[in-house]
């Protein structure tokens, strides 16, 4: 599914990671990796063509995104999270898309909180905030983050009575990055906090992937942001399980019982991996039948309705929580190589811990989608 230039890039990436300390030792990435992602051009795969990016199709780029988390976990979010940014330059107007996205090394850092208070000014707003979670802040040259509009000083609602979001682009100059990523797992994707004070933003630099009209016409703007956040989240946690897997099948290799023989040689640890195996492949698969699926329809009829969004959103909840549990199954089964800090198969491991908490593969949005699903197509 993936071109020759992309698993050329990966295999790149793949041979800088092997040849370095293990990626958590740090909360950023190595700064050779952090350049050679750049140069790979991933993160460029949602940008719009007229902006030298790619606009890769979604059943290609979820590939790439679990490929990526193959190599590692952090690696994959990274991938993830900076192509995911490309996304924005179609909702900008052009002139601002052009100065932000052209750049050969174009990369997005920020925040979907509303973290922030943007006051309307002549010619755009004055923003200040502080946020969280901003993956790949150190490498960034783009920073985003959403922030309530308000009017002299009062919040501006919009039409449902809400206050009204809006993203504000922000150069790295004028952002404050604070070193507060502290976590088990997905460590080096950087995701520290970011803050800026009393910004001015162009209007033409602010914009929201869910209430303005996107300025481009390819396939991918089309589709609603939630299902172009909730499938990648998905690809990456179907790597990083992989990654899991094949960690464990080495160890196994390798790791004595008691007797002295390889842990391979259990039935027990046998019949575990068979089964662990067996519902990775079912998720793998299921994932991407359904990204086909969804693109597939796109390309029929548009993009999909409340009721398939509502699919959408319950079968990557699902998926992750399959995922969990296969490592998890596996975890007793290693020893203290599900715990120790120098365990390939423990990093990836709290990898898959560490994503499972994000908002959109969340368990909570079984809810959401069952009141949908309940109420018929």
């Amino acid at each position: 599914m993936l071109s020759d230039v992309l698993h050329r890039h990966l295999h790149r990436i793949e041979s800088l990671v092997r040849n370095r300390a293990a990626p958590d030792r740090a909360a950023d990435l190595d700064d050779e990796i952090a350049d050679a992602l750049k140069q790979s051009g991933f993160f460029k795969v949602w940008v719009p063509q007229r902006y030298g990016g790619a606009e890769l199709d979604l059943p290609q780029t979820l590939h790439l995104y679990e490929a990526a988390a193959v190599i590692d976990g952090a690696i994959g979010w990274a991938v993830m999270i900076g192509a995911g940014g490309g996304l924005f330059a179609a909702y900008l107007q052009p002139a601002a898309a052009q100065k932000l996205f052209a750049p050969p090394d174009a990369v997005v850092a920020g925040s979907g909180a509303p973290g922030g208070r943007a006051e309307r000014i002549g010619g755009g707003y004055r923003a200040s905030g502080r946020w969280r979670y901003a993956s790949g802040a150190r490498y960034a040259t783009i920073f985003t983050a959403n922030c309530v509009v308000t009017e002299n000083g009062q919040p501006v609602l919009n039409d449902e009575g809400q206050p009204l979001i809006r993203a504000m682009s922000f150069a790295p100059a004028d952002v404050t990055i604070i070193p507060a990523w502290d976590t088990t797992g997905m460590r080096a994707t950087g995701s520290h906090d970011i803050e800026v004070r009393d910004v001015f933003v162009a209007s033409d630099d602010t914009f929201s992937v869910f209430t303005d009209a996107a300025q481009e016409s390819g396939l991918l703007y089309r589709l609603p942001f939630d299902v172009l956040t909730q499938l990648p989240v998905a690809a990456v946690a179907s790597g990083i399980a992989r990654h899991a897997l094949d960690a464990f099948g080495a160890l196994a290799a390798k790791k004595s019982l008691r007797q002295g023989s390889p842990l391979s040689d259990s039935a027990t640890v046998r019949s575990q991996y068979s089964r662990s195996q067996a519902r990775w492949l079912a998720a793998h698969l299921a994932l991407h039948a359904l990204a086909s699926r969804t693109w597939d329809m796109l390309i029929s009829r548009g993009p999909p309705t409340p009721h398939e969004q509502a699919e959408i959103a319950a079968g990557c909840a699902l998926f992750v929580e399959e995922l969990l549990q296969l490592v998890e199954n596996l975890a007793p089964l290693a020893g203290m190589d599900a715990a120790a800090i120098d365990s390939t198969f423990a990093r990836a491991r709290r990898d898959l811990q560490t994503l499972a908490a994000h908002a959109s593969v969340s368990p909570l949005l079984h809810e959401r989608a069952g009141l949908t699903l309940l109420q018929g197509r």
